[in-house]
């Protein structure tokens, strides 16, 4: 079973080194909960039957692939009834382990997977007195599992884990038992840096006033943190300047464009460039800009102003600009 476990891990782990496309960073807090079935192996089989493990969890990401968590285990094992003893009460267990977690985020087309592998050491203590874990003692939990990204924020998975305990049912034998099912995780992605807004440059010397159709406004403050569509804080000083503009240019009709980087697919990166196109105009409007004057187009990954191998020409790629309609 150890064999088994620790070769799920590494093939989670050099799986989607072969990927040709990253998903996106997982920076960030974490928090889920397991659910599941667990089952006892060895000798600790001829005395329990299989029940069942719910195991709360929190952590942190330092990063797209390490960081560290820890699990509250509570699992339920019914015990056999033995010749010669009274009905046996069901083998209740709670515990605490911490460890190391690796991550190894990659995309699959549109679907965005996350195999993960986790070491992590602890106690665990018996509820119920004569049963199969009777007392307090070390412990430890290992495995790994499959996460799909159903949202900015939130994964559901399969997990299989092998957890062995200091306890001996039979002399020579701890207890050790598997937990396989289904988790719920909540990560909450850190945003990166945001892109440096351009100086102010020096007025320009006096020209002639251009026809409103020749104009163009660029909002180069306008970014958006990864996998996000959510207009930041940094933006509104930018944001209410092009409100201005715009009332002072009555007859004026923009296109809101919106911008990605290369992290995810094309597809995806379609969707999110017009969700961001939206979160502008929409902000516009609240403004006091008629919806009518505001139109949205979406070129995902494919204009990108700077190179998509950094994390500060990524963070200049996401972006919305406005331009005139028409020009």
């Amino acid at each position: 079973m150890r064999r088994l476990v620790t070769g799920l891990i590494l093939a989670a782990a050099l799986f989607p080194l072969a990927q040709a496309r990253a998903a996106r960073a997982d920076k960030g807090a974490i928090a889920g909960v397991d659910v599941g079935a667990a089952i006892p192996l060895d000798k600790f089989h001829d005395r329990t039957h299989t029940g069942g493990a719910i195991s709360p969890y929190f952590g942190y990401m330092f990063n797209d692939v390490l960081g560290l968590m820890g699990q509250v285990q509570f699992v339920g094992l019914p015990e056999k009834n033995r010749p010669g003893i009274r009905d046996a009460d069901s083998t209740l267990g709670l515990g605490f382990h911490a460890g190391p977690r690796l991550a190894f985020p990659f995309s699959l087309g549109s679907t965005q997977l996350e195999p993960y592998g986790t070491w992590e050491g602890g106690v665990v203590t018996g509820l119920n007195p004569d049963t199969a874990i009777s007392r307090t003692s070390w412990a430890y939990s290992t495995g790994g599992g499959l996460n799909l990204r159903l949202s900015d924020d939130w994964l559901v998975g399969a997990f299989g884990r092998y957890n062995w305990i200091d306890q001996r049912v039979v002399p020579g034998k701890n207890v050790t038992f598997a937990t396989v099912g289904l988790s719920l995780t909540y990560n909450e992605a850190a945003p990166e840096a945001p892109a440096p807004v351009a100086q102010a440059q020096p007025a320009p010397p006096p020209a002639p006033t251009p026809a409103p159709q020749k104009k163009k406004i660029v909002l180069r403050g306008v970014n958006f943190d990864t996998n996000k569509s959510t207009i930041r804080p940094d933006a509104s000083v930018v944001l209410n300047e092009a409100v201005a503009t715009l009332k002072s240019e009555g007859g004026v009709a923009v296109i809101a464009e919106g911008h990605t980087d290369s992290v995810g697919s094309d597809a995806y990166n379609q969707k999110l460039s017009e969700r961001r196109a939206n979160a502008v105009r929409d902000y516009l409007i609240a403004g006091g800009i008629s919806a009518s004057r505001i139109s949205v187009e979406g070129f995902g990954e494919s204009r990108p102003v700077a190179s998509n191998e950094t994390a500060e020409g990524r963070a200049e790629n996401r972006r919305t600009e406005l331009r005139i309609r028409g020009q």
